[in-house]
C-alpha cells in the first residue's frame, strides 16, 4: 500500500473532532496508510536532522561556457556531449559564464575527452566526497544550513559546492576530510556516531 501525504486532514480534524483519525495540534506532515474500513492509523514524520551519509569518489567540474546566446548554446552542448557518454552529473549549477557539476571520479576521462573535443576551458577538482545531511521537513527547519556550514568549517572541510532537495543538503568536500565532516555533523545534530 502506498502512503499519501496530507496536511489538510490534520487541520480538518481539529475543526471537526467527529472525523476518524488521530487529532493533531500542529501542521506537521502525517502519512496516511489505506486501512480496512473503520481502522486508520497515522505516523507522524520526525522533524530535524535524522542522518548523515558520505558518498566518496567524486570530482567537481567547472567549464567556461561564455556569455550571451553563445554561452547558452555551449551550456547545452556540454550537457548533451556528457549525456551521450552516459555520464551522470549532479549538483549542476548554470552561471552566467560557467557551468559546474559533479561526476564520478571514474567518469573524469570521458568528461575530459568531451570537453577537449568541444574546445572548452575547464578545471576538474578530483578526490571529493559528498556529505549528505538528511532532515525531514528541511524547508520548515530554520538555521539548518548555517549549522551545517559551521560544523564543516570546524572540521576543516572546505565546501566546494552545495545542493539541496526537500529533505537533504549535500556538500561537496575534499574526500580526506569527508568522514571528519560527517562526524562533526553527527555531533552537531546529536546523532549516533559511526566508525569511518
Amino acid at each position: 500500500m502506498t502512503p499519501f501525504r496530507s496536511f489538510r486532514y490534520t487541520i480538518e480534524r481539529l475543526r471537526n473532532p467527529s472525523r476518524t483519525g488521530t487529532m493533531k495540534k500542529s501542521r506537521r506532515m502525517v502519512e496516511h496508510f489505506p486501512q480496512p474500513r473503520g481502522r486508520r492509523f497515522f505516523i507522524e514524520q520526525e522533524r530535524g536532522v535524522t542522518d548523515v551519509r558520505v558518498e566518496v569518489g567524486l570530482a567537481h567540474v567547472r567549464v567556461r561556457a561564455g556569455s550571451g546566446e553563445k554561452g547558452l548554446q555551449n551550456h547545452l552542448r556540454i550537457l548533451d556531449a556528457i549525456a551521450e557518454q552516459e555520464v551522470s552529473v549532479s549538483l549542476v549549477k548554470i552561471h552566467h559564464d560557467w557551468i559546474t557539476f559533479a561526476v564520478s571520479q571514474s567518469d573524469v576521462p570521458k568528461v575530459t575527452q568531451c570537453l577537449e573535443t568541444l574546445g572548452m576551458e575547464y578545471k576538474i577538482v578530483p578526490d571529493l566526497a559528498l556529505v549528505i545531511t538528511v532532515a525531514s521537513n528541511m524547508r520548515e527547519s530554520a538555521g539548518v544550513m548555517a549549522q551545517i556550514a559551521e560544523a564543516l568549517w570546524e572540521a576543516n572541510a572546505n565546501i566546494i559546492e552545495t545542493g539541496d532537495s526537500h529533505d537533504t543538503v549535500q556538500c561537496l568536500v575534499p574526500e580526506h576530510r569527508a568522514f571528519a565532516a560527517a562526524q562533526a555533523l553527527r555531533q552537531r545534530f546529536h546523532l549516533v556516531e559511526v566508525a569511518s
